[in-house]
């Protein structure tokens, strides 16, 4: 129910007032909204009382006079006011500490007030003050506010709140303590204690951002405010999806008479055995099977029953490509049968008209959907990220099943800190979490910080590899007719012989640059009725969907009796992982043994072939493919070229196959030895240490706090959370420059359109569409690539969004530093 107050009068104390109207509302409405809908939201029961005592207090500074008479001058002047930014958070925090009876509970709790407006270091990395020395040393007025709080809500109460959050804190730190010391005698070293309370702060902040920010947007629009799905509602909708999910495998998959009836009888029995997991308490699983053995639909059976019998909030699907999460995406839609009860929140996602697009902002802020389905990048981003946006989808990831679909793909300096946020949510987050993989990295091979006890869902992949057996891997890295490595022209020379053998062929190299020139000479060296295809991440995504599904419809046509056109593939990575086309032949360029396994996925993927597909491990000269910038690749290489050395020698001992379950744990055994000293726990680009010890001991803002007091610091939490969330980024900045493309006459339609011939304005929401929609027409480049183009880049909107000239664009190979020279532009 709405109460807000209609009338502007000043014998209340105010949270909010609309200038355009002179509507207000109380304090006392917007914190026990903000209680309330926090308590509501809140995912673990051990913790409402925590955040009910950090709602109850968060926005307390604005009783203070200055607020308040920043409050009556906007009523007075609407938008002609000065409105100055005050500090409502330090008397809230000051007042909740004295409050608190744990001293290390007051400590955690006033950060979480002090931070709803932007988190803080706990020390600060320069100067090495605190965050609670230096609120404490802040005017705030906090004698004015306290008067005023308890004249509007009953101290008793408010005491047996802090009380039983005082409680509530002393179950956690000892959850905490018996966590680690339990790991530690175990000889597993899953973490400590510091960052795990780093995460308690974390959901803490994000139930007390989610509420806020909820009920004042509630009050700006006018609002009813809407109320989550209740638990149930979600039982319903799970016991619903469940049924429809069964009726698709009967009718849809198992009947299938193209799926196989061998493969499919495999599959089942995987899907069989997640079906019978979803009964037991385990906690963290790993799915383990072979590419094409439907992990998707098996790990999605799994979750929707844990869901139910647990009564889980949600369902998070996880891949760490695009191409990924839009292949399954549509798959679950049809599964459950109930798209709207499914979101898909990646940066391709495009929407037709203007309430969907309001609809789609406002489910991808909350994550208020049952199923939700998005990137490896989001969700590190709601683990670590210092943005608010992120941080308030943080308790979604709570009492939820967590699928990561390719695990293996999680970024090697993001890797210790996956392992610790994957404990946090299994151990102490109520949430269950399934790692997906064809090639699961090994869980024990960390010297510290590894994930906690996990089972693996189905029987040993032994028991499957043979059934889904489709290709043969063989090693050409060393050969006597390529002794220093193949250079581009030997490469593609290999390629056309294997084109003559097998008709098509996928050539995946570790480079653009590579990529393009096997391309451009392969292509001089066919006749018309060969295909040859280049993809690559210099095309915009509209182009790459574009030419996956010409290359889908020419191997189609190229396993056709009579056809004598040959098909060849180049591509870089951006194949390896949800594109479903399968070729008789596969030439990769060395890399590391997760990689060569996903290459061998797109190899006879369906058995189609009458042969075992080959798959050609190849090594090129530093010239062809310069990999200066690239360690991690350099690192696989190193590590992948001791395994196929021990192969070479040994081969009985990998079954006489490289893609058996013993070379894949042999290789991550390598692969973990050549990685350069802390690459796995996200080293900090500008500081001399990592982001999993800012997130932890924080051993440098220690050292920091030493040196200005000379003295040991004493306090609970000393996390730098806002220069960690500052330093953290999943994905390199090198190519983050994005630029709009006129790859087909939509994108040129939509550069003029913001362009705008006669400078007419474009309404918000149609802009924020248009931009929507440009981003399948986005392109990311580097600052030196921006510097190359110079003037073939243009500005086409006051948002500084950058687009290409006509010319610098190849449909074939993407972004081009020297103009095509057609009849057009010559």
């Amino acid at each position: 129910m709405n109460n807000t107050n209609e009338n502007k009068t000043s014998d209340i104390y105010l949270a909010h007032v609309d200038f355009e109207t002179g509507r207000t509302q109380s304090f006392q409405e917007h914190t026990d909204n903000v209680t309330s809908y926090a308590k509501s939201i809140c995912p673990m029961g051990e913790i409402q009382k925590l955040v009910e005592a950090a709602a109850l207090f968060h926005d307390a500074g604005k009783l203070s006079d200055d607020v308040q008479k920043d409050f009556q001058d906007i009523l007075k002047k609407g938008d002609q006011a000065h409105r100055n930014d005050l500090d409502h958070s330090t008397a809230g925090g000051r007042m909740l500490w004295k409050m608190m009876r744990q001293k290390t509970a007051a400590e955690l709790l006033s950060t979480v007030v002090y931070s709803h407006h932007g988190i803080s270091d706990c020390i600060d990395f320069e100067s090495g003050c605190t965050l609670q020395e230096r609120r404490a040393e802040k005017e705030c007025q906090e004698d004015i506010v306290k008067e005023r709080f308890f004249q509007i809500f009953d101290k008793e109460k408010i005491q047996k709140v802090c009380e039983a959050a005082d409680a509530q804190y002393v179950q956690i730190n000892k959850k905490i303590g018996m966590f680690v010391r339990k790991s530690t005698k175990q000889n597993r070293h899953c973490g400590n204690g510091y960052f795990y309370i780093g995460m308690y702060f974390r959901v803490l902040l994000s139930m007390l951002l989610d509420s806020d920010w909820t009920d004042t947007e509630k009050f700006f629009q006018n609002e009813e405010l809407k109320q989550r799905i209740s638990k149930k509602e979600i039982q319903k909708i799970w016991q619903q999806s469940i049924q429809c999910f069964e009726n698709y495998l009967n009718h849809e998959i198992r009947n299938k008479a193209e799926n196989g009836q061998s493969l499919q009888a495999v599959r089942q029995e995987i899907s069989e055995r997640c079906y019978e997991e979803a009964e037991k308490e385990t906690r963290l699983y790993r799915l383990t099977v072979p590419t094409g053995a439907g992990k998707t639909l098996s790990s999605l059976r799994f979750a929707l029953y844990r869901a139910e019998r647990t009564q889980k909030q949600h369902i998070i699907y996880v891949a760490p490509f695009n191409s990924i999460l839009s292949q399954n995406a549509d798959e679950i839609r049809r599964a459950v049968d109930d798209p709207d009860i499914v979101l898909e929140h990646h940066c391709n996602v495009i929407l037709s008209e203007k309430k969907q697009e309001k609809d789609y902002k406002k489910l991808t802020e909350t994550w208020d959907v049952p199923i939700i389905m998005t990137s490896a990048v989001q969700v590190l981003n709601v683990l670590f990220s210092g943005q608010k946006r992120d941080i308030r989808r943080m308790h979604t990831l709570c009492n939820s099943v967590i699928i990561f679909d390719e695990v293996q793909a999680i970024p090697k300096k993001c890797m210790e800190l996956f392992n610790l946020a994957v404990n946090f949510l299994t151990n102490f987050a109520e949430s269950d979490v399934v790692l997906c993989s064809a090639t699961q990295p090994s869980i024990k091979d960390l010297k510290e910080n590894n994930l906690s006890e996990c089972m693996e869902m189905t029987e040993i992949i032994e028991k499957y590899e043979e059934a889904f057996r489709r290709t043969d891997i063989v090693d050409l890295t060393e050969t006597e007719a390529y002794p220093g490595g193949m250079e581009i022209e030997d490469l593609c020379d290999f390629t056309l012989q294997q084109a003559e053998t097998f008709r098509n062929v996928l050539v995946i190299v570790n480079t653009t640059e590579c990529a393009k020139q096997v391309y451009e000479k392969i292509k001089s060296s066919c006749s018309d009725e060969d295909q040859v295809f280049h993809l690559s991440n210099k095309l915009c995504p509209q182009n790459k969907e574009d030419t996956l599904e010409t290359v889908h419809a020419a191997l189609r046509k190229n396993r056709e009796s009579g056809y004598t056109g040959r098909v060849i593939c180049i591509s870089t990575p951006v194949v390896e992982a949800g594109v479903n086309f399968s070729f008789g032949c596969v030439i990769r360029s060395k890399a590391g043994l997760d990689h060569v396994i996903q290459a061998a996925g797109r190899g006879n993927r369906h058995k189609e072939y009458p042969w075992f597909g080959k798959i050609y491990i190849v090594q090129l000269t530093n010239e062809a493919e310069s990999l200066e910038k690239l360690p991690e690749i350099q690192e696989e290489q190193r590590a992948v070229q001791k395994l196929l050395e021990q192969f070479r020698s040994k081969p009985e001992i990998f079954e006489k196959r490289l893609d058996s379950s013993k070379a894949i744990a042999i290789y991550y055994q390598y692969y973990y030895q050549v990685l350069q000293a802390d690459i796995t726990k996200f080293p900090a680009k500008n500081y001399k240490t990592t982001l999993l010890e800012m997130l932890g001991k924080n051993c440098p803002g220690r050292k920091q706090y030493w040196h200005k007091f000379e003295q040991e610091y004493k306090g609970g939490m000393a996390q730098a959370f806002a220069t960690a969330g500052k330093e953290f980024e999943v994905i390199s900045n090198d190519y983050k420059i994005p630029v709009v493309v006129p790859y087909n006459d939509e994108a040129k339609k939509l550069i003029a359109a913001f362009v705008g011939a006669d400078g007419e304005y474009l309404p918000w929401e149609e802009k924020q569409r248009m931009l929507r929609e440009l981003q399948k027409y986005t392109v990311g480049i580097s600052e030196v690539q921006k510097e190359c183009l110079n003037n073939a880049i243009y500005q086409i909107s006051d948002e500084e969004i950058l687009a290409l000239s006509e010319g610098y664009y190849s449909n074939e190979v993407g972004v081009l530093e020297e103009p095509q020279m057609n009849f057009e532009n010559y």
